[in-house]
């Protein structure tokens, strides 16, 4: 789904026990505790569909189990799994709370002015967080998404400002 009101902020990768409770693995930039989340919602035939949570308990650091309401049986909460899991966007002019997956079709800008690409997705390598980028020439790049990399990003104009290793950008 790409909606400009919601963003993907999990998946529902299976049941957990016989009571309708799943398992939730959440996006690499995304953490419940974060969060004070009442509901989410589940993307069914292209349609957001709202879930309100029941309990939410932490697994672990990426996922969680978690409990909706009027979801009392295994096979109710099997008929969920595979589904990505969407967060209503609020006030996103005012809280500046970016996600990784907002980024996706901003354009990368060395701090020297060196456009490097454009942000097709970004990946997880055991915990690493990559930006995928296309450059001009269509050639894919995988460029670190770390914090200490960054100086600037411009919604407005949807670029990113960054200063990379010497030599990073030339691999």
């Amino acid at each position: 789904m790409n909606h400009p009101l919601f963003t993907e902020i999990g998946t529902i990768q299976r049941t957990h026990g016989v009571n309708g409770e799943v398992q939730v693995n959440w996006t690499n930039d995304f953490y419940p505790e974060d969060h004070n989340l009442e509901s989410v919602f589940l993307q069914i035939e292209g349609i957001p569909i709202p879930f309100f949570i029941k309990s939410l308990r932490n697994k672990g650091q990426e996922s969680s189990l978690i409990r909706f309401d009027e979801i009392d049986s295994i096979d109710q909460a099997s008929e969920l799994v595979g589904l990505k899991i969407f967060a209503e966007i609020r006030g996103k002019e005012t809280d500046n709370e970016l996600y990784l997956n907002d980024l996706v079709g901003f354009t990368i800008i060395t701090n020297i002015g060196v456009k490097l690409g454009v942000i097709e997705e970004f990946q997880d390598f055991s915990g690493n967080l990559v930006f995928q980028v296309i450059n001009s020439a269509g050639n894919e790049m995988l460029i670190p998404a770390a914090t200490e990399f960054i100086i600037d990003i411009d919604e407005a104009s949807k670029t990113i400002i960054m200063e990379l290793p010497e030599g990073l950008a030339d691999l």
